[in-house]
């Protein structure tokens, strides 16, 4: 059987004839390719060029239960900003056919660093609070066409709604009421642990914490790592970087005085928390008393942003009761050893009622 090879010297698309009938130099159709030419002259050239590669899949965390929701087929990206500087994509999506929520939609707006593969969260909004509109209030008529970064400020404009812009350090929170948890005997574990203690200066710490602990390399940092995971969350997750988190900076200022950091570990969560990982639960006594949560998402890149997680709260010595926190990214980046920027944990101040976290017991946290 004949071969027909062309060459595609006029670089032009016809796709009027029958490709026996073609011309030299003209071509029916083409997958993955680049045309050049200019208007002056017929002369063009064709070359293979690179398709498309699926980089993510996004979702929606329930900050109640914690599951992962996908967005729906209708789904779509209406506006993009290219970050070269710092090899970071920003995007803004629209589902106007979201499955949660009163309003049916979703909006959200992220970043992916294309060097790390980590994916930040900065807005995830189903409600204003009023249930009819998201807080962005995204529409796919009105294409977010005007876009800048200033520093770490991203500017956006759709000419709907008015201008606006948000820190990209930032995780911001949906407007909900954060109401008082009350003891579910139905709740399903999602996190185990044996509590451990450290002294800190005039401060006690005791509860669990191996995520982002003071001091690197070993051995000054186990004085500040406490606590294990039990059964069935022993799987560690580790925090993403390379070695030691030697600085921070807070809206790209060196944080000069921050102590090196070593990036630890989260426990894999279960059931409804299999897309999280726990890196902190413990609780600060001295002359005050504060605690403190912190989360990891399960594939130890990405932030889990902001939300809300509570539950009960069952030690090993019989002690019973309720825990609640609202996490959110915090401002402050650190920069691991081969100068990549790593803000990997949500972290919040944590509410516990009904016992008292002592070493030595393992509490089992539930959903």
């Amino acid at each position: 059987m004949g071969k027909t090879q062309r060459n595609f010297v006029l670089g032009r698309m016809n796709k009027s004839l029958d490709e026996r009938l073609l011309r030299n130099g003209e071509y029916v159709d083409a997958l993955n390719v680049r045309l050049g030419s200019t208007e002056e002259s017929e002369v063009g050239s064709v070359e293979n060029a690179k398709g498309n590669t699926r980089l993510t899949e996004l979702y929606f965390i329930d900050p109640i239960t914690l599951t992962n929701t996908p967005l729906s087929s209708d789904a779509r990206t209406i506006g993009v900003f290219e970050d070269g500087a710092n090899e970071t994509l920003y995007w803004f999506v629209h589902d106007p056919s979201f499955s949660l929520g009163d309003t049916g939609k979703l909006d959200m707006i992220l970043s992916l660093n294309v060097l790390s593969g980590q994916i930040v969260y900065h807005i995830i909004s189903i409600d204003d609070g009023g249930g009819e509109n998201t807080t962005l209030n995204f529409n796919p008529q009105h294409l977010i066409t005007g876009t800048d970064k200033v520093s770490d400020l991203l500017f956006f404009t759709d000419y709907l709604n008015p201008p606006r812009f948000i820190n990209v350090n930032n995780a911001y929170g949906e407007p909900v009421a954060f109401t008082p948890a009350r003891f579910n005997p139905t709740g399903v574990t999602a996190f185990v642990f044996k509590a451990g203690t450290t002294q800190i200066g005039t401060i006690t710490q005791t509860g669990f914490h191996q995520g982002t602990v003071i001091g690197c390399p070993a051995p000054t940092v186990t004085v500040y790592e406490i606590g294990e995971g039990v059964l069935p969350t022993t799987t560690q997750i580790n925090l993403p970087g390379t070695g030691c988190y030697t600085s921070a900076s807070l809206s790209n200022n060196p944080v000069a005085t921050t102590p090196p950091i070593t990036p630890g570990y989260g426990i894999l969560g279960v059931n409804n928390a299999s897309q999280f990982a726990l890196t902190m639960f413990i609780v600060s006594s001295g002359s005050s008393t504060s605690a403190t949560l912190g989360l990891i998402m399960s594939s130890g890149l990405g932030t889990p942003g902001s939300g809300i997680i509570n539950g009960n709260i069952t030690g090993s010595d019989g002690s019973v009761g309720t825990y609640q926190c609202s996490y959110s990214t915090p401002l402050l980046q650190y920069v691991d050893a081969a100068g990549q920027g790593q803000n990997p944990e949500s972290v919040g101040p944590l509410s516990i009622t009904g016992l008292t976290i002592t070493e030595d017991v393992t509490y089992t946290l539930t959903l």
